[in-house]
């Protein structure tokens, strides 16, 4: 029996060669989105979930409530980790993750890796798996220090690494520490990559800034204990910064702050581990939010959803038209159960070789984007046993459903029903259009929401910073230490060039660069009976040149005053609100309470963005110190070939770090990074609804096709008794652009509605255009019409007598 099904089934399929292209067809190409959406989705939910305490580890962050908002962040000075293990509080584990150098040697070989400050309590904390030396406390001595396995293999070799003595630089020394332990690489699902490890202790800063809860540089991890929960660690950690800030509320009051609903002004609150990935201001590195993510799903099911109605569709208009093959089976005494049979045969052969043939393409793609390093999907996913059974259980639905609603009605009818041609397509009309409304409803939906999501990353990316981005080239420098030497030595080796304006730099980036690093620093200290918080950058000479900023009142940091390199800084406006007293430039402001520290103020500026624009302008002081490091060097130029311009100055750097690798790009680029994410929506958002627009045409064609083929005979006597070939198409269109209008006045409500609330996240957008909308509708019309037009069109110009020869 099952023989013979697959064998009509194959016969239906070569009979109707063309609906089954475009059902296979269609189904294969929603099938091939949705499964590398969910892997992509399935991926990032999996994140950190590897750690044996996820639930229990929390990242520390603190905030301010002030009158016109709540600010957040993540940097720690060192106190806090210290204090917080002397205090019961519910913390179990403590430990500090500080960014702390870039180079680490063995003998004659060295590599450019990350490496990271942390404390003994790491290894309890966090659940990267050691694989070879010490187990137990693998950083319990000053002189530890723990490397993955690719930094193992590539330090060392085929050598046996535990014991080895290594050097790493921090701060333009090298320290020799002795490898205790090869961790496991970091899974790729991991917040967490470090491949070096060594003791917070080593920082250069350690002994100045153990004390000194204002500098903060860091993020602090804990792990609570067993019977701790978040709700009741929090109001503990309250009461932790009273007591060591002395905060005094009315101070704080006058100052601008407020009280949330539990009273505090200011304090500290707890990041799960399980939140972390998917938390943009708390996170660190590449965060997605959960909402990008079930945008993503829906995206997904929305592309399943067309291709499901457009086969389930087809499949039923087709069906009504072997009403007479059905009365021949029911005359011949085939039961129920075997014409269900047949048709679910038919409709699961289909529907399974577009799940084989997606399969195929979707391991095809995954090598494909892993090899040009566009995207990093683990393809062993497609084994796993939830995403199997909703492929295989969506494979079932769609086969049962689609011929399970045709046999529903068939099986009704009569066999002298059939054989008189009582029965007709027209049955499933209301059905039909009502599929047809609603796959175009989420057609101009995902036209709207591409057009106004890329307006909107065009929004973000070409607002103004407060800065000039273009023509700025950004440089990170290897040796850091030395920064300011070798900035000093570019700007007297371009200063004759004529493409170049300026040369400056800072130990921030200005959006991401290719080593793709990021960094916040702040600064707080007491002013006047006033607590004054600040970001804080240390940047190099003719800071404001290279980034065509006018200063307010001022002046810029100039090789002509011997002054500046000690203590002057630039301010910006909203940092000089929180100062008070005019005139501020010319004033000594001290830093500390022992008046042995102060900035001079030069300067002040309009505030701008150092920062993506999801983030408000915050206070900001620029500072000129001598011995500060300087991470990134900028040069402006000014050039019609960027080009031959970016070689020039990669050959020039290249005397002065000549085992460095030359990673400079130009600012613009950099900004772009910001905004990655945004651009990955709107590109995905366009790229589904072109899919959802092309499997609305191919439903809408196989319909048409199947409709027009059943009305030949009437638009045969149409013709012989005088219609047009206009009149005729026309009439043939309209019944297929009524459901089209329906679905125009339902999306564009729920268009609205959705990109309304999807702008509220950003602190700085767009007004959404009007315009978008209608021109969504014509869209869909034009391509409803073109799609139906061209068949109908076809018909209408044929020769009547060959419809009619039969009659």
């Amino acid at each position: 029996m099952l023989k013979n099904y697959i064998k009509i089934a194959w016969r239906n399929m070569l009979k109707h060669k063309t609906h089954a292209v475009i059902n296979i067809l269609g189904m294969t190409i929603a099938f091939i989105c949705s499964i590398l959406l969910l892997l992509t989705v399935y991926q990032e939910f999996s994140f950190d979930n590897f750690h044996q305490y996820k639930d229990r580890v929390f990242k520390l962050y603190n905030f301010s409530n002030r009158v016109e908002g709540t600010e957040v962040g993540t940097s720690m000075g060192y106190p806090v980790a210290t204090h917080l293990k002397k205090e019961v509080l519910g913390v179990d584990k403590v430990t500090r993750i500080k960014s702390r150098g870039r180079e680490i040697r063995y003998q004659d070989k060295a590599l450019d890796l990350d490496i990271r400050l942390v404390d003994n309590d790491f290894f309890d904390i966090f659940s990267f798996k050691i694989v070879d030396g010490q187990r137990q406390s693998p950083l319990a001595n000053l002189g530890d220090i723990v490397i993955d396995q690719k930094t193992a293999n590539s330090l060392f070799g085929n050598q046996e690494p535990i014991g080895k003595p290594v050097e790493i630089k921090i701060n333009g020394e090298w320290k020799p520490l002795t490898v205790s332990a090869v961790m496991e690489d970091a899974p790729q699902n991991s917040s967490l990559q470090y491949p070096i490890l060594a003791r917070t202790e080593l920082d250069p800063d350690w002994s100045r800034t153990k004390e000194e809860w204002y500098e903060q540089h860091h993020d602090v991890f804990v792990r609570l204990a067993s019977q701790a929960s978040q709700s009741q660690v929090e109001p503990q950690l309250q009461q932790f910064i009273n007591k060591y800030l002395h905060l005094d509320s009315n101070s704080l009051k006058n100052q601008g702050f407020k009280a949330d609903a539990n009273g505090a002004y200011l304090g500290m609150k707890l990041l799960s581990l399980n939140d972390l990935h998917f938390n943009n201001k708390l996170g660190r590195g590449d965060t997605v939010s959960k909402t990008y993510l079930y945008i993503l799903l829906l995206v997904g099911a929305v592309i399943l959803f067309i291709a499901c109605f457009n086969f389930i569709n087809l499949q039923i208009s087709l069906s009504f038209t072997r009403t007479r093959e059905l009365g021949v089976r029911k005359c011949m005494g085939a039961h129920a159960s075997q014409v269900w049979g047949q048709l679910f045969s038919e409709n699961f052969l289909q529907v399974g070789l577009s799940l084989l043939f997606s399969l195929g393409a979707v391991v095809l793609i995954i090598r494909a984007l892993a090899h040009q390093s566009m995207a990093k999907l683990d393809i062993t996913l497609l084994y796993n046993p939830t995403i199997i059974s909703c492929l295989i259980g969506l494979l079932l639905f769609v086969a049962v459903v689609s011929s399970g609603y045709p046999f529903f009605i068939l099986n009704k009818l009569k066999p002298a029903a059939i054989f008189k041609g009582k029965v007709g397509v027209a049955k499933a009309g209301l059905g039909r259009n009502a599929l047809i409304s609603l796959q175009f409803v989420i057609a101009i939906t995902l036209i709207c929401t591409t057009v106004i999501s890329y307006l909107q990353f065009q929004y973000l990316r070409t607002a103004s910073l407060g800065y000039n981005t273009s023509s700025i080239i950004s440089i990170p420098v290897k040796d850091f230490i030395h920064g300011r030497d070798i900035s000093a030595q570019l700007r007297n080796r371009l200063v004759s060039n004529p493409a170049v304006i300026s040369v400056s730099g800072g130990d921030v980036n200005l959006g991401v660069g290719k080593d793709g690093s990021t960094s916040k620093s702040q600064v707080g200290f007491d002013h006047e009976g006033k607590q004054i918080l600040t970001t804080y950058i240390s940047a190099d000479y003719d800071f404001l040149k290279t980034l065509s900023i006018k200063p307010i009142e001022g002046r810029d940091f100039s090789t002509s005053f011997t002054s500046d390199s000690t203590y002057a800084v630039i301010i910006t406006e909203s940092m000089a609100k929180q100062l008070g007293k005019s005139p501020l430039v010319g004033r000594l402001i001290n830093t500390d309470s022992t008046g042995t520290h102060g900035w001079q103020i030069i300067g002040i500026i309009p505030d701008f963005h150092l920062y993506s624009m999801y983030e408000e302008t915050k206070p900001l002081t620029i500072a000129l110190e001598g011995d500060a490091p300087i991470d990134y060097i900028f040069v402006k130029v000014n050039t019609q070939n960027p080009a031959a311009t970016m070689e020039m100055i990669k050959k020039t750097y290249a005397g002065l770090e000549p085992n460095a690798e030359f990673k400079g790009t130009y600012v613009d680029e950099n900004i772009d990074r910001w905004y990655k994410k945004e651009k990955r929506l709107a590109t995905l958002f366009s790229i589904s609804a072109s899919i959802a627009i092309v499997l609305s045409c191919m439903g809408l064609f196989g319909l048409a096709l199947i409709i027009i083929g059943q009305k030949v005979k009437e638009i045969g006597i149409r013709k012989v008794l005088g219609a047009s070939v206009a009149h005729i198409t026309s009439r043939v269109i309209r019944d297929f652009v009524k459901p089209v209008i329906i679905a125009l006045f339902i999306a564009i409500p729920i268009a609205w509605w959705s990109m309304n609330l999807w702008l509220q996240d950003f602190i700085y957008r767009m007004t959404m255009p009007w315009w978008v909308f209608p021109i969504a509708g014509i869209i869909a019309l034009a391509i409803a019409v073109l799609t139906v037009g061209l068949q109908s069109l076809k018909a209408a110009s044929a020769n009547p007598v060959d419809s009619l020869r039969s009659e």
